[in-house]
């Protein structure tokens, strides 16, 4: 009986012992897994929210590397695709007849007024248009007098649209006066004459970039 109880007293303490390691084994290989999976890096995000803020940090406000530009104030009555539908558009209203067309950023606006007060814009009711900030800059200008129509056309008292054939000006294109009198005979509205003006320039120079 003692033979036997010696016996199963072994047993057990290596039962105890077996126990045991095998417990710190199977902790010490958790713990291993655990501190492994914490260094493993995770997968870099191409798409959804990461991927939009990455893109929002990299989009130019509005105000960016634009110090140079003149802010302007549009009265917007619409905006299309392509030309032909922005001057199906026109037609329809009889209240559009002075508005203009401006090409900017591969849409095509139309415009009612551009003013270089926001309290100076007025609105149209049929069709009904609203508020549209932009800027023009006209760096990229070689040609200095066209680089020069920006700050012309953001002149406050409206001196720089006088379209008398005796204010000529040798800072502005050539044809200023020419075009500032063709403007002046859609409208007497100096807000007018200026959205055509800048019309004329823009649409025949590309240097003159309009950004929103």
């Amino acid at each position: 009986m003692k033979i036997v109880s010696r016996v199963m007293k072994k047993q057990i303490v290596r039962a105890i012992i077996i126990g045991g390691v095998v417990g710190l084994l199977g902790v010490a290989i958790f713990l291993g897994v655990l501190q492994a999976s914490t260094q493993i890096p995770l997968p870099k995000n191409n798409g959804g929210v990461a991927k939009n803020e990455s893109q929002a940090e990299t989009i130019p406000t509005a105000g960016e590397n634009t110090s140079n530009a003149s802010m302007f104030f549009a009265s917007q009555a619409g905006v299309y695709s392509n030309y032909e539908s922005a001057s199906a558009f026109i037609a329809e209203y009889p209240s559009l007849k002075e508005s203009a067309i401006i090409q900017a950023e591969g849409k095509y606006y139309v415009w009612t007024s551009i003013v270089t007060e926001e309290s100076q814009l007025e609105f149209l009711q049929d069709p009904a248009t609203f508020k549209k900030a932009f800027r023009v800059s006209g760096e990229s200008c070689k040609e200095p007098t066209l680089a020069e129509i920006p700050a012309a056309l953001e002149d406050k008292d409206g001196k720089k649209l006088n379209f008398k054939e005796d204010a000529k000006d040798s800072t502005l294109p050539e044809d200023w006066q020419t075009i500032s009198k063709a403007a002046s005979t859609i409208s007497d509205d100096i807000n007018i004459i200026r959205l055509h003006v800048f019309a004329h320039y823009q649409s025949k120079n590309t240097c003159l970039q309009v950004t929103f």
